[in-house]
């Protein structure tokens, strides 16, 4: 992690090779995210070689323009398919950013029909506007009539994520990882962290926060008390070590991205029920389940729009 990891290659190959020779008594895989530009055709060999003990996840944002302005490496010198026949379980990592917004659904359709698994996210630290929140919405509805079309397409993830609890909220937040409770990140010398968000590389010397200093298993750990009536707070994702990066506490969400992920929900519910409507005879438990819970949420969500809709969105006041 932390820049391109395979510009460290020869620490990687030596790490791998020693466990390769010294397999762990318990299950283990080695995994680095990469940009994909140092791959030579020795190194892919070598890779391929050791691919059950060490995977890699290349970042992946489509047209050759996009992946330049993301990653800074030309999409042309980068050869997706290796990572898609080496790794076929591995999804690409789809960084949504301002200047893919415009050509969202082509460039996830195009990488789809080629077969590559995409997980898509928001960046983080955007300040998304009214119009970009309506171009997402927009391009979200495109990928849904694509997907209705074609069963052999499967849905993105933003638009297969479970819209539980907006019709009844809780009384907690939801957390979204498994920080400090079933992830650990270990440090060089041996402190360990939340995860590595948490960790000095991250945050600084002065800022790290070690698992010791936090309770992880509190239930209350992500709620926002600006967020406690939101219709969207368990569906709205956040990232603890970003809140306490940013913002000095683990709970404190990002408000510059409440639009976007309206529309995330709008798109979603939209897609989910249609999906109930037409393929009702051939739905499988896992979308009947989602269905229900779209429909419960619909009601809601049928009156918030991206310009006159303000975050945070609280029944009766909207």
């Amino acid at each position: 992690m932390g820049g391109e990891p395979l510009m460290n290659f020869d620490l990687i190959r030596e790490i791998v090779e020693w466990l390769s020779a010294n397999p762990l008594s318990v299950p283990f895989i080695c995994f680095a995210s990469t940009n994909g530009t140092l791959l030579d055709d020795e190194r892919m060999e070598w890779f391929r070689k050791y691919r059950n003990i060490l995977w890699l996840g290349v970042s992946y944002d489509g047209s050759e323009y996009l992946q330049q302005i993301n990653r800074g490496a030309k999409a042309g010198i980068v050869n997706f398919d290796y990572f898609h026949d080496v790794w076929p379980e591995q999804g690409f990592k789809l960084t949504i950013a301002k200047e893919s917004l415009r050509c969202l659904a082509e460039v996830i359709l195009d990488s789809q029909k080629k077969g590559y698994k995409i997980a898509a996210s928001l960046a983080q630290g955007i300040d998304w506007s009214d119009d970009d929140a309506e171009l997402y919405l927009e391009q979200l509805s495109l990928l849904s009539v694509a997907y209705l079309a074609d069963n052999d397409l499967t849905p993105i993830n933003i638009l297969s994520r479970a819209l539980y609890e907006i019709d009844n909220l809780p009384e907690y937040q939801h957390r979204f990882c498994g920080s400090g409770v079933y992830m650990i990140t270990y440090d060089i010398d041996g402190k360990y962290y939340g995860c590595h968000m948490f960790s000095p590389i991250v945050m600084g010397e002065e800022s790290a926060l070690e698992i010791s200093k936090i309770d992880w298993m509190c239930e209350t750990i992500a709620d926002d008390d600006r967020c406690k009536n939101c219709l969207l707070k368990s569906y709205c994702p956040t990232c603890m070590g970003l809140n306490y990066h940013f913002r000095g506490e683990v709970s404190k969400r990002d408000f510059r991205s409440c639009k976007m992920i309206l529309a995330e929900a709008i798109a979603s519910c939209k897609f989910q029920i249609k999906v109930l409507t037409t393929r009702r005879n051939s739905l499988i438990k896992e979308d009947a389940y989602y269905a229900q819970a779209a429909l419960g949420a619909y009601p809601l969500l049928s009156e918030l729009s991206i310009r006159n809709s303000i975050s945070p969105y609280v029944m009766g006041k909207i």
